[in-house]
């Protein structure tokens, strides 16, 4: 299914959001919106969603992450 999202497409317009000189960096959209999902099937506050997927594994690989 992840291979039938134009990823690209919607990084682009995501990107567009944001300020390069101001703040922290924006995380990628795959991570972001994937960490929505998250939280929305889960129907948990912003904290508990950043909590859920520092302690499982599972949550990592499915946003993306790199290093977990």
């Amino acid at each position: 299914m992840a291979n039938l999202i134009p990823w690209e497409k919607f990084e682009e317009e995501y990107a567009k959001s944001f300020c390069e000189n101001k703040g922290a960096p924006a995380l990628p959209f795959r991570v972001a919106m994937s960490a929505l999902i998250i939280q929305e099937r889960l129907g948990i506050s912003d904290r508990e969603t950043v909590e859920q997927i520092r302690e499982t594994p599972y949550l990592q690989y499915f946003i993306w992450l790199t290093n977990y």
